[in-house]
């Protein structure tokens, strides 16, 4: 909701005309009907006094804005993640469309660009740009390793951000959640599925010797239900990399029972 929505909705229920809102402020008629259009914004001390003079709760309003700004956030990203598993290219390009109108979204824009890069097979002429940007932004943040957020982004984007510094990523989250039983489930989830994802990059570039450490890592995952799919995929990619046809046969024929979608996306030799 921008500022010009919240005033119109505060006056309409105050049941004021628009000259009668502005009554007593500096504020003309014709500069406040631009600011209900979002056709000119309103300075702070105009905003206060005009606040003031209709009795309007300064924090009261502050928090109408937040939470409808935060609900819609929340809605577009619902929006996103089903325009991703339709799979609708259309919506995914809508949501990135409306995106652009909020200043701190950057997680949710990136997650978009992502989305809409993957949907029209646009990947590779996109990666360039995007990693530049997943780069500067996981280095302005140090507590990106905390961040649930940030931690999404990495997950959808590890085939994305240049191998070299995506090796760097990963190495520090092995390094910070090596003792993971001691943390939420939903970070255990978060965790395992990031380096999932970064097991099937390091099969792209066949770097078996790097694999070792992130296979390890998912096969001695707490052994319960939530965290199944992780361990199985540990030992799928131990089957791969280094070449047990046994455990990979075996390990397919449960993968295809549980989960058939992702098989036929998986490398099998």
């Amino acid at each position: 909701m921008t500022i010009g929505d919240a005033l119109r909705k505060e006056r309409e229920n105050l049941d004021l005309t628009q000259k009668e809102m502005v009554e007593g402020t500096s504020i003309s008629v014709s500069h406040y009907s631009k600011i209900e259009n979002d056709i000119q914004d309103i300075k702070a001390k105009d905003l206060f006094e005009l606040l003031d003079a209709r009795k309007i709760d300064v924090n009261n309003f502050r928090k109408k804005i937040i939470d409808k700004k935060r609900n819609s956030l929340n809605e577009l990203a619902d929006q996103l993640t089903k325009a991703f598993y339709k799979p609708d290219i259309k919506l995914a390009k809508a949501v990135k469309e409306q995106l652009a109108d909020f200043s701190d979204a950057e997680e949710l824009q990136i997650r978009a660009e992502l989305v809409v890069a993957v949907l029209t097979n646009n990947l590779k002429e996109t990666k360039q740009e995007l990693s530049a940007k997943l780069i500067n932004y996981f280095e302005r943040d140090a507590t990106w390793m905390d961040d649930p957020d940030m931690l999404r982004i990495i997950g959808n984007s590890t085939r994305v951000i240049d191998f070299n510094f995506l090796a760097t990523l990963m190495n520090k989250l092995l390094v910070k959640y090596q003792k993971i039983d001691q943390y939420p489930l939903d970070t255990q989830k978060r965790i395992g599925n990031i380096f999932v994802n970064y097991l099937h990059v390091l099969y792209d570039y066949r770097a078996k010797r790097m694999a070792r450490k992130y296979i390890n890592f998912l096969q001695n995952l707490p052994g319960i239900p939530e965290l199944t799919l992780d361990k199985l995929m540990g030992d799928y990619y131990d089957a791969v990399f280094f070449k047990n046809e046994k455990e990979l046969a075996q390990t397919l024929s449960v993968l295809k029972r549980v989960v058939p979608k992702i098989v036929s996306g998986l490398p099998e030799k």
